[in-house]
C-alpha cells in the first residue's frame, strides 16, 4: 500500500506469489491472488460475481453519501455486472467491435498518430542546449488514445479534450485502494457533465450517423438513460487509459532500440503486433480484476468465505516465472501462454481486437517517426497508481 509499491508493484507481486499466493490484506478488505494458474482459473470461475465488493472503507459521516453514490455508479457498469444484465448490455455494443469493424479504424488511427506526433514536434519544449524534448506519453500516447476512443464513441474531435478530462476524473476515483471522498465528489461532477453531454451531443450524433463504424453503437440510445450513461462511461475510460498506458510502455522500450531493429520491426506487421502483445504482458494497463465470492470457495490452500472481495492480480500473473522464462525482460514474440491483460471468459475485454489494432497503428507511426527524427531517449518515469500502469513522462530529445 506504499508509494514505492504504487510506483513499481512488481517486487511486491513477486513476493506475494512466492510467499502467499492467496493473500488477505486487511487495509483494503480484500484477498489477492497472484499466480498465473490460479488467476486464469478464477477468471472463468462461474461462482464468482463481477461485483467488486466493498471498498468504501471508513468514511466521515458527511462523506458517506457522496462515496456511496459514486460507488453505486461504478457498480452499475457492465464490467461489474453479472448475467443476464451483463449479457444484455454486452449484446447492445458487441456489433461495434468485431475484427472487420476494428480494422476499419486502422487508417484513422494511422492518420491520428501522425497528426499527434507532428503536433508534439511543433509544441516541443526546448532545453538550454537547444535540443527539443518530446514527452511520448503526455504529448503522444495519451492524446492519441483519447482521440481514437472518442472517435469510436461518436465524440466530435473538437470535444476530445473536454471529454478526456471527465474520463480522467472517473479514473482518478478508481485508482485508489479504498474510496476517497474528494475524488468521489470529482467523479460525481464528471458523471453529471457526461450525462448532459451524452444526451445533447453523442446520442443524437450516433442516431443520425451514416458511418457504418458508428451505426453499430446506435443501440446505446435505446437503453434506459442511466444504463446508457454507465455503458458510455465504461467504454470511454476503458479505451483511453489502457491504450495510452500500453503505447507508452512500448515507447519506453523501442526508443532504446537501434536503427536496424526499428526498421526490421516496421517492415513486418507481425513484429509490431508482437511488441504490442509484449507491452500488454509486461505492464498490464489494469493490474486488478475484482470479484466477489457468492459461496465459500477454496483457492489453493485458503478458504475464502462467501461475500468476500477477491482480487485477481493479472499484472502479477503476467510475470509469473513458472509460466514465462525471464518475465522481467521485454521480449516480443516470447513463448508461453497468452497474457491475461484482457481477462478471460464472459468478461473478456469486448474491445480487445480494436485495442490491438489501435496500438499496432499507433506504434507503426511512432516507429516511423523514430526512424526519421532519430531522438535520444532521456528518461521514463512512472506515476504512482494503485491497480493500474500510469506513466508520468517518457522523454526523448530530438
Amino acid at each position: 500500500m506504499s508509494r514505492e509499491t504504487a510506483l513499481d508493484p512488481y517486487p511486491a507481486f513477486a513476493a506475494m506469489r512466492a510467499a502467499e499466493p492467496v493473500h488477505w490484506n486487511e487495509p483494503s478488505n480484500s484477498w489477492y491472488v497472484t499466480p498465473y494458474h490460479l488467476v486464469s482459473e478464477l477468471l472463468t470461475e462461474p461462482s464468482l460475481s463481477a461485483r467488486p465488493g466493498d471498498y468504501t472503507g471508513q468514511q466521515r459521516t458527511e462523506d458517506v453519501a457522496d462515496v456511496e453514490e459514486a460507488v453505486a455508479f461504478f457498480n452499475s457498469w457492465m464490467l461489474f455486472s453479472d448475467p443476464p444484465r451483463q449479457t444484455r448490455l454486452r449484446d447492445v455494443v458487441a456489433p461495434a467491435f468485431p475484427r472487420r469493424k476494428a480494422e476499419a479504424w486502422a487508417q484513422y488511427a494511422r492518420t491520428a498518430a501522425h497528426e499527434v506526433l507532428r503536433e508534439a514536434e511543433r509544441d516541443m519544449v526546448w532545453t538550454c542546449r537547444r535540443r527539443g524534448e518530446v514527452d511520448l506519453f503526455g504529448d503522444f500516447a495519451a492524446p492519441f488514445a483519447a482521440r481514437l476512443t472518442c472517435a469510436v464513441l461518436g465524440v466530435p474531435v473538437e470535444d476530445t479534450d473536454l471529454v478526456r478530462g471527465w474520463a480522467s476524473q472517473l479514473m482518478d476515483f478508481l485508482k485508489t485502494p479504498t474510496a476517497d471522498a474528494h475524488r468521489a465528489r470529482a467523479a460525481l461532477d464528471a458523471v453529471g457533465e457526461l450525462r448532459s453531454y451524452l444526451g445533447r451531443t453523442v446520442l443524437p450524433r450516433l442516431s443520425s450517423s451514416q458511418d457504418d463504424r458508428l451505426v453499430a453503437l446506435q443501440g446505446i440510445s435505446r437503453l434506459d438513460p442511466r444504463e446508457a450513461l454507465a455503458l458510455f462511461s465504461q467504454l470511454l475510460t476503458g479505451g483511453i487509459d489502457p491504450v495510452a498506458s500500453a503505447l507508452a510502455t512500448a515507447a519506453h522500450v523501442v526508443t532504446t532500440w537501434d536503427h536496424g531493429r526499428l526498421a526490421a520491426t516496421l517492415a513486418q506487421s507481425g513484429r509490431l503486433e508482437a511488441v504490442v502483445e509484449e507491452a500488454l504482458r509486461y505492464d498490464a494497463p489494469f493490474h486488478l480484476v475484482p470479484r466477489t465470492t457468492t459461496t465459500d470457495l477454496r483457492v489453493a490452500d485458503r478458504l475464502v468465505p462467501a461475500g468476500e472481495r477477491l482480487v485477481l492480480v493479472v499484472a502479477a500473473a503476467n510475470r509469473d516465472e513458472t509460466v514465462y522464462e525471464d518475465p522481467e525482460l521485454f521480449l516480443p514474440g516470447r513463448p508461453g501462454p497468452p497474457h491475461l491483460s484482457f481477462g478471460l471468459g464472459k468478461h473478456y475485454c469486448l474491445a480487445a481486437v480494436l485495442a490491438r489494432v489501435v496500438l499496432r497503428e499507433g506504434l507503426r507511426e511512432l516507429v516511423r517517426w523514430l526512424l526519421q527524427a532519430r531522438p535520444q531517449a532521456l528518461e521514463s518515469v512512472r506515476a504512482p497508481s494503485f491497480g493500474a500502469t500510469t506513466w508520468e513522462r517518457v522523454l526523448v530529445a530530438v
